[in-house]
């Protein structure tokens, strides 16, 4: 930017640099830099070492592979940048699925009736959970974990433990299906990528969530309707849990009570490797979505390599810690002075 004087004596401000120039300042101020490095570095790493790993096919069975984690991962972002977790996701997405199965099975429902029914599950477990810790004030890590519980149980009650088999192309095209070349997994993970991020970025809403997680003593001196805010994202938590679901059943071609189980895992690490802060305040969908491809990456490379199952476990594990402390490092609470015992 530089300054010119005119005639008037008024100083106008003319941008300099290309376009180009402008735009990779633009990337390196980006909170998302960083981690998309960090992904870039390693995917090139394992096109190196491995041939097959850059194939098409296998760049695309990743993105497959990553799409349900990363629904789910745009809803627990929202919650965990409002200062709140949510650890009945998954429990939610299995319900949410189930149930939506159980309505086109035995209820005799279209099958995007059926679905929009388990969609409904979702909204109302996570409008529960939001409820329970904006009104009656629980304690959401111990709140939603006493839900996932109570959603699990409902989901092997109402299956009787059972999956649901035989569904319809149109019920599992969300996970199976295509549109063109894109799979529709994927499609259905970059709308709500794009969707979630407008929503936090440039919406009052998601200014006010944010607001909320970074300084609540804030919040409520504006004046802001806080339980309402949290009751919102909740809900927003369960729908995107239910909308997963459907797409991980897609993905299997079958409805199983238990098949959100393992989902919070990485649904979590995939949130924190994107650069939320657990404090709360700070997150970004896009980043969220890098993490969850860094969580593939991972995964993916692993299983070309012939790494040993459990090592797989250990590997994975250590990612999660790392994060934990990179975390940390952003939040300020641990410094290498810290580290080394000369910062006490």
């Amino acid at each position: 930017m530089r300054e010119i004087s005119n005639n008037g004596g008024e100083i106008t401000k003319h941008r300099t640099g290309s376009f180009l120039e402008r735009s990779f300042r633009s990337f390196i101020n980006a909170s998302e830099s960083g981690v998309f490095l960090a992904m870039s570095a390693f995917f090139i790493i394992m096109a190196v070492i491995s041939p097959s790993f850059r194939s098409p096919y296998n760049i695309t069975v990743i993105l497959k592979q990553i799409s349900v984690a990363s629904i789910l991962g745009m809803g627990q972002t929202l919650v965990i940048i409002s200062g709140a977790f949510d650890l009945s996701q998954g429990s939610i997405a299995g319900l949410g699925s189930m149930i939506a199965a159980i309505a086109w099975q035995h209820w005799g429902l279209d099958p995007i009736a059926a679905i929009c029914v388990g969609l409904l599950v979702g909204i109302s477990c996570g409008f529960l959970n939001g409820v329970l810790a904006a009104r009656l004030r629980l304690h959401p890590f111990v709140m939603t974990l006493a839900t996932s519980t109570a959603f699990k149980g409902l989901s092997f009650f109402a299956s009787r433990g059972d999956p649901v088999t035989g569904l319809p192309d149109s019920f599992l095209w969300m996970g199976k299906g295509s549109l063109g070349i894109l799979p529709a997994p994927v499609l259905v993970m970059l709308i709500v990528t794009v969707i979630m991020q407008n929503i936090l970025t440039k919406t009052l809403f998601g200014r006010r969530a944010l607001m909320i997680g970074g300084n609540i003593d804030v919040a409520y001196a504006l004046g802001l309707d806080i339980n309402r805010i949290r009751i919102i994202i909740y809900t927003i938590s369960g729908f995107l849990a239910a909308l997963g679901g459907i797409v991980a059943v897609g993905r299997t071609g079958a409805s199983i009570p238990s098949i959100g189980q393992d989902l919070l895992f990485p649904v979590v690490t995939a949130t924190i490797i994107g650069g939320t802060l657990l404090s709360g305040g700070v997150g970004s969908m896009l980043g969220t979505l890098i993490g969850a491809a860094i969580m593939g990456i991972v995964r993916n490379s692993l299983a070309i390599l012939q790494i040993d199952i459990f090592l797989q476990d250990v590997v994975q594990g250590l990612l999660v810690v790392a994060a934990l402390i990179i975390d940390q490092f952003r939040r300020g609470q641990l410094t290498w002075k810290k580290i080394i015992g000369k910062d006490r």
